[in-house]
């Protein structure tokens, strides 16, 4: 047997060593005895008075013992050997059988999902076997159209161990054959083992890539995965140690592993551990993080045979793994230097707008005071002027410190914090608006961020450049996953064809393009003059 299949078929162990040995030991035993028997016969017949029947005697003696004894001897010995071979006549049909319905099975573990391979197990069945079916697997359930109609016939049930199924033949003619039936049990239930090995694998992958794509902070998101590893591999605990500038192995996350919460450098099998997965300790296996270069390890407690077995599904996942802190760390990079162009925009903007009209103001008081004595009409205008520019000063500066303050995507959502935040900045800087949110918008935590900083972009280009009267927000679905975003004001626009100036948003526009360009999504800006302005941002999921 080769894996789980029949490759060539074979006899009950130990038949042909048995029968050999019968044999052996009736060449051993009947030579003796028939000699025993003649020598005893010869001896008494000496011992008789002449008497010449006892010759006819001798003659029917040794010509019907003997030939007798050769009889029963042979066939003795080909009753065996028929037997011998009727067994293995049948087992060689079965395996001819099973070896043919394996291959009609192993087409059914093609496909993707269990239901379809506990189908295809049933139709494998009818069309090899000409069996009726039924089988029942982990809440599936699937037969034959004709099995709940013959009832009436013999059932073989067949309990799948390994697998836990539960499988019900109705056999052609009624015929039972209890050999065949356990290895065919056997053999269905290491496929179905596998079916399910095999979906719980692509679950688990599907579990991390999702993880990955929805949590953007990395303790979060390490925790997440390594809970999921955790539970695929049935270890007992488990850590993430994650290398930080100095080669020092920090933990990031842990589950039943209180042991494993400190830090230290890496030295002995830790330092092997970095390069290929080892055992650090009996039943405490280490996996190397890696993407082109050590990020860190993975370490789960449990059985050594079993996490063994399991090893390069662990590789992979510690692959993904990697993968998802390599991305996470861009991505806390990227916010960084987001971080810091917006604290250059802010300088920017305090030194262009807010010091040069301060600037401007000191000024104005300075020529007021002059004129206060000569001219003071003249100085009072001047005052005026100061005034007003000081009441736009304070109304930007209102807004800039509005932008600037954090709304919870996390605990609001994408949608209700646009909502939020457009209503409270148009009420902020006197701007109408209108809103239109979907709601079964679906993007990661990542993608909300980017298109949540475009709507502030965007309404802050409205407040300062556009002099409109009011704006229109949108966000609408694409597909099942994905969103476009919407900002259109009735403002005085501006010619496309023109580049902007950083003072007029040309800066905070290519900010956005960046932005939203690095997600995977399109950004446009549509504008005319004296007609408005539409800046429209799509991100997939």
């Amino acid at each position: 047997m080769e894996g789980s299949g029949l490759t060539r078929p074979q006899t009950r162990p130990g038949a042909y060593s048995e029968l050999y040995a019968r044999i052996r030991w009736a060449r051993k035993v009947l030579p003796p005895l028939v000699g025993g028997i003649v020598v005893a016969l010869e001896w008494w017949l000496h011992l008789l008075p002449p008497d010449p029947w006892l010759f006819y005697l001798q003659i029917v003696f040794y010509g019907v013992v003997g030939p007798l004894v050769i009889w029963l001897t042979l066939d003795w010995v080909s009753e065996e050997v028929r037997e011998r071979a009727e067994a293995e006549a049948k087992l060689l049909e079965a395996n001819q059988r099973l070896r043919a319905l394996r291959e009609v099975l192993s087409r059914s573990l093609a496909t993707e999902n269990l239901e379809e391979v506990i189908r295809g197990v049933v139709n494998a069945l009818a069309d090899v076997l000409g069996a009726d079916a039924s089988l029942e697997l982990e809440g599936y359930h699937w037969s034959t159209p004709s099995f709940y109609t013959r009832r009436g016939l013999p059932v073989q049930r067949l309990e799948l161990v390994r697998s836990g199924g539960r499988l019900e033949l109705i056999l052609p003619d009624g015929e039972s054959d209890a050999e065949f039936l356990d290895l065919l049990a056997a053999e269905v239930d290491s496929l179905l083992e596998a079916a399910k090995a095999r979906t719980r694998d692509f679950l688990t992958l599907f579990e991390v890539d999702e993880a990955m794509g929805a949590e953007a902070n990395l303790e979060k998101l390490l925790a997440g995965l390594l809970s999921k590893i955790i539970d695929w591999a049935g270890a007992k605990g488990g850590v993430v140690y994650l290398l930080d500038a100095d080669g020092i192995l920090h933990p990031w996350a842990e589950v039943h592993l209180p042991e494993a919460r400190h830090s230290f450098a890496p030295s002995g099998r830790w330092e092997e551990a970095k390069r290929a997965p080892t055992f650090v300790e009996p039943n405490l296996l280490a996996i190397p993080l890696y993407d082109k270069d050590p990020v860190g390890v993975l370490v789960l407690r449990g059985n050594a045979r079993h996490l063994k077995e399991e090893m390069p599904f662990l590789r992979l996942l510690a692959r993904q793994v990697a993968l998802a802190v390599r991305n996470a760390q861009a991505y806390l990079r990227a916010e960084e230097l987001a971080i810091n162009e917006e604290r250059n925009r802010i300088a920017r903007e305090i030194h262009d707008g807010i010091a040069q009209a301060l600037a401007f103001m000191a000024l104005k008081l300075d020529l007021a005071t002059r004129l206060l004595d000569r001219d003071p009409p003249r100085a009072k205008q001047e005052i005026g002027q100061v005034k007003e520019t000081l009441r736009g000063q304070i109304r930007e500066v209102r807004r800039s410190i509005f932008a600037l303050r954090p709304i919870d995507l996390e605990r609001y959502g994408l949608v209700q914090s646009i909502e939020r935040y457009a209503r409270a900045f148009a009420e902020q800087v006197g701007l109408g608006i209108e809103l239109e949110l979907a709601d079964d918008v679906k993007l990661t935590p990542a993608s909300e961020v980017v298109l949540f900083r475009v709507l502030q972009e965007a309404l802050n280009n409205v407040a300062k450049h556009a002099r409109a009267g009011g704006v229109r927000v949108r966000l609408k679905a694409l597909g099942e996953k994905g969103a476009r975003l919407e900002i259109c004001d009735d403002g005085v626009g501006f010619d496309p064809d023109q580049p902007l100036s950083a003072g007029l948003g040309g800066f905070g526009m290519a900010q956005m393009r960046e932005r939203v360009e690095a997600r995977g999504g399109r950004f446009e800006v549509l504008s005319t003059p004296g007609e408005g302005t539409c800046v429209n941002a799509e991100l997939p999921y």
